[in-house]
């Protein structure tokens, strides 16, 4: 039997497919097989899509929490706890139909019994070869559609780690991944860069000639275009009026998306409308909207207007990422905003995760000459530190500090390589004097970027500077409330609750940091931390037992104060206290 268009013979998994096991398909249609050949795919695509989230998660099991909010992420709590529930029993009932049990399910999580079901794309992982079946653009989960945003940014990232791995396992010649091919155009030739997205800037639309809404609509349309380019060469395109008609330079490339703001002054208030178009059928793809007091609007360095344009920034990434018809000629695959989603795949915290986005920053350090992948490589380091993930070694410390000087000595234009170097040379090498000078100019180039204040706000906190951390986390957790990596901004502004001795605080935002990334030791440590000093001992129990399931090393004295890593001896005592009265 084949599916797929992969035959049994020809997928294995560590040498043969296991014998007498069902069998899980992921590449290609989503199939579902009995041990006795039966198809017993689950009807329900909700139903498939909670297998699909068990299979591609790292050990197979996933939160009743993090299920739901991929499913059902627009619903209110009770009304989606309700609708999983629902959801199980369904999968169970398809499972039911198959000899053997391949499916846990407990008050607080699901789990899929790795070692009794065979899955494709782990047995790919696994032999680290792609089978002669495969066909070189076989797609994950081909067809998968969920209308729920959570759900396709998820996809949308795993389909993109599948594409890097089967990239890394073909043997093609890097030069033919890399020189950028040629076509023929109604106006003559014109180069087309399978990687390189093209947005086109349209004047704003104003209403009216009111001075101050041209200059802000100019300013969100700008903005938002150029805070994505640090995240990815892109190319920027001034249309201007040009736009519709036959004046456009024959040589300029077709634009695969096209922006504008519209702008309008209403009394005492500021509307502003930022528009996303798909070139190619000029079709409207996202409409935001927000109002803003005249007296508000230019008040703390443009706070709400930046506000406006990071979380169009994030909107733009996700309708890149959609996979979907593109221009002809042009490939968007596993380069596309590569910065954006190797940053994200990061803070996924897992290390195969982690160990994939090193390999994908190694080919294309070459090849690319932005300062952003060599600074992404540096910044990897913190997670082996930080997070315990990784190796830490002599010669990773001085692989770190090789990329660390590369990129100064580069004098990078581009606030996030500037704040992956500044949090490197601080946390990583200890050198918070450099780090001050390298955050003031990451901000003052881009005020806009949640993760640059972040990252400042982190600085300040290693440096005792507790009210200047809190300002600027303040202002992460509002520019990044739609990033995919919110959580670790909530984290940030965690852990300086926790050392103000704002408790309370700091267990509702780790708490809702680790409802998003359970994972993420630095909002466990600080919240057991702070659940500690607040005496909540049943709470300290659970989240104790958590933290030390995947880092059970922190139970020594000496592992915890290197994970916290705080300069000052007084806020170091802090959090190790709560650490001692939560059990540890």
């Amino acid at each position: 039997m084949s599916f797929c268009g992969v035959s049994d013979s020809e997928m294995t998994h560590s040498g043969d497919i296991m014998a007498g096991f069902p069998r899980l398909y992921l590449l290609g249609r989503f199939s579902l097989i009995g041990a006795d050949g039966r198809d017993v795919t689950p009807k329900s695509k909700k139903t498939c899509a909670l297998l699909a989230l068990l299979a591609l998660s790292p050990r197979g099991t996933r939160t009743r929490v993090w299920l739901r909010d991929k499913l059902w992420s627009e619903s209110d709590e009770e009304k989606a706890s309700g609708s999983l529930r629902q959801t199980i029993r369904d999968l169970k009932r398809a499972l039911a139909e198959m000899e053997g049990a391949i499916l846990t399910v407990d008050r607080t999580a699901l789990s899929l019994k790795l070692d009794s079901l065979w899955i494709d794309l782990r047995s790919i992982h696994e032999a680290r070869a792609l089978p002669s079946g495969i066909s070189a653009d076989v797609d994950l989960l081909e067809g998968f559609d969920i209308a729920d945003e959570e759900f396709e940014d998820w996809l949308a990232m795993e389909r993109a780690v599948w594409a890097d791995l089967r990239d890394s396992l073909q043997d093609s010649e890097l030069e033919d991944e890399v020189t950028p091919p040629r076509v023929e155009t109604g106006s003559g030739q014109r180069p087309i860069y399978p990687h390189l997205i093209v947005i086109g800037l349209l004047p704003s639309i104003v209403h009216g000639s009111d001075q101050l809404a041209r200059y802000v609509g100019d300013y969100v349309t700008e903005s938002v275009a150029c805070t994505l380019a640090e995240y990815q060469p892109v190319q920027i395109v001034n249309l201007g009026d040009r736009f519709g008609g036959d004046a456009d330079d024959a040589l300029s490339p077709d634009p695969d998306y096209l922006i504008r703001t519209r702008a309008l002054v209403v009394g005492s208030k500021v509307s502003l409308t930022f528009l996303i178009y798909e070139a190619s059928n000029r079709s409207l793809a996202l409409s935001q909207s927000v109002q803003i007091p005249q007296q508000d609007l230019v008040n703390d360095d443009f706070m709400l207007a930046n506000q406006f344009v990071s979380q169009n920034v994030d909107h733009l990434a996700k309708i890149i990422l959609q996979p979907g018809p593109r221009r002809a000629g042009v490939s968007h695959d596993q380069g596309t905003l590569i910065g954006y989603r190797i940053l994200a795949s990061m803070f996924d915290l897992d290390a195969g995760r982690i160990q994939q986005s090193q390999s994908m920053l190694e080919r294309v350090q070459d090849r690319e000459a932005s300062s952003l992948f060599h600074s992404l490589g540096a910044y990897a380091s913190s997670f082996s530190l930080g997070e315990n993930i990784g190796g830490w070694d002599q010669g990773r410390l001085e692989q770190t500090e090789k990329f660390a000087r590369d990129v100064m000595q580069a004098n990078p234009f581009n606030s996030i390589s500037l704040a992956c170097i500044g949090h490197t040379m601080g946390f990583v090498l200890n050198r918070h004097d450099i780090a001050a000078e390298i955050f003031a100019r990451a901000v003052k180039l881009n005020p806009m970027q949640a993760f640059v204040w972040d990252h400042l706000a982190l600085h300040r906190l290693y440096n005792g500077d507790l009210n200047g951390a809190r300002t600027a986390s303040d202002r992460a957790v509002m520019l990044g409330r739609y990033s995919p990596i919110s959580y670790t901004y909530e984290t940030t502004a965690c852990m300086i609750s926790a050392l103000q001795g704002d408790h309370h605080r700091a267990v509702e935002i780790g708490s809702r940091s680790l409802m998003k990334q359970p994972r993420f030791h630095a909002a466990m440590r600080y919240t057991l931390s702070a659940l500690g000093h607040l005496g909540d001992g049943e709470r300290a129990v659970a989240l104790r037992g958590q933290l030390l399931g995947i880092d059970p090393s922190f139970a020594n004295r000496d592992t915890q104060e290197m994970r916290f890593r705080l300069p000052l001896k007084e806020a170091r005592g802090h959090v190790l206290n709560g650490i001692a009265k939560a059990g540890l």
